[in-house]
Formats: C-alpha cells, structure tokens, sequence
C-alpha cells in the first residue's frame, strides 16, 4: 500500500496539523506503509501531481487550509498561497482515490466533483474544520489536551484508512471518538470554554461527509 500525506506548516493552525501528521506518518512507519511526505520544500502542486500520477497511491491525506473549490499546500509569500488541487483544474487527480482532507469546506464542491465521474471516495468537511488550543501549549501541540478533543478523532479516521479499513468505517471512528468527547465536555459545562468546545466540536461532527464509495478501501 501506498498513501500519500501533505504536511504545511506555516501558522497555528498548520502547526498543529504538522504535528499530528508526524504521528500519521510514524504509525504508517511501524505498519510498513510506504507513506509519501510532502512538506516544505517539496510542498507544491507540481510534486503532488507526480506522486498522484507516478506512485499511484491508494490513499491521499491533506492537512491544509481550504475552501468550497480548493485545498492550498505552502504558503509561498506573506499573501500567496499555492493551490495543491482545485475543481476544473486539477481535481481529476483524485477521481477514482481513496481521500482524506482534514481542510474547511472542501466536502461542499470540490469533494462532489472528484468523485461524479471517475468513482473513488471522498471524506471531507463541508463547513470549516476548526479546534480550539491551548495558548500554554502551542509549542507542543501533542501535549494540548484541548487541541487532541478536536485533532485526535480525525487522527484516529486516517489510522483506520491506513489500517485498510472501509471509508464509511474510519469516518464512523471519528464519530464515535468525537461523541465521546462531546459527552465529556458537555459534563463539564460549568468549567470555562468547555460549552463553546463542544459547539466546535459539534460542527465538525456535523460538517463530516463521506462522498463516493463508502465502501472503498486501501486493503
């Protein structure tokens, strides 16, 4: 099996999804999954369409700031962005894939048109993918316990994909985790922020959409 993994790492947010895409990338490694890491330098549209188009991986992981139409790897100046993939120009890249963007709102347009005419599978985000952190911790993400609420169910549904579990069944993985974290947070109700956690929380519950073939997988 082969996957392929973008890892931009350029403000808080990217930050923190670099650091959790370490931990990806480390249990592909323990697994003996070939996993292709694309990070600065190599972050560019040009190299992920040569991984997609000379490797052909069975599974793509985006970690990235989105949209309705695009998913953006590396920032390139204080103003530009690259684009990695954009509907009507480069989506067919995914067409027939097994794929994964942890990335706002690209479940709404481009995730419907990847999978309508060349089949595969698309589990995205229709609204935003947000979290909240911990200021005291934003230096070592994987100690926020505040960022894990919203980032380890969504690290747990690509270990399930790499596990060659069915799509619809790695996102049921993230359900299930985030669920139980929102139970954990509503108990919590009267300590500071927990309300406003659990609403996030619930939007990324909500926002969660499997397009295509639920039943496809890396196996």
């Amino acid at each position: 099996m082969k996957a392929v993994i973008t890892m931009p790492n350029y403000d808080d947010a990217t930050a923190y999804l670099y650091s959790y895409s370490e931990e990806l990338i480390k249990f592909a490694e323990q697994n003996r999954i070939s996993i292709i890491q694309l990070k600065r330098p190599r972050l560019r549209r040009a190299n992920l369409q040569t991984s997609i188009s000379k490797q052909k991986p069975q599974l793509i992981l985006f970690n990235a700031h989105g949209d309705e139409m695009t998913i953006y790897g590396d920032k390139l100046t204080n103003t530009t962005t690259e684009y990695l993939i954009r509907k009507g120009e480069n989506h067919h890249l995914l067409e027939g894939k097994l794929t994964y963007a942890r990335a706002c709102s690209a479940a709404t347009v481009l995730g419907r048109a990847c999978v309508q005419k060349g089949g595969g599978c698309f589990i995205g985000y229709n609204q935003p993918f947000s979290f909240w952190t911990d200021t005291a911790r934003t230096t070592t993400p994987l100690k926020d316990r505040v960022a894990s609420l919203f980032l380890k169910p969504s690290n747990e549904l690509a270990m399930a994909l790499l596990r060659g579990k069915s799509a619809r069944e790695a996102a049921d993985v993230f359900m299930a985790l985030s669920k139980k974290n929102l139970l954990q947070l509503v108990n919590k109700k009267e300590e500071p922020g927990a309300m406003i956690s659990a609403m996030i929380l619930w939007n990324n519950i909500s926002a969660q959409e499997v397009l295509g073939d639920e039943e496809m997988s890396c196996s």
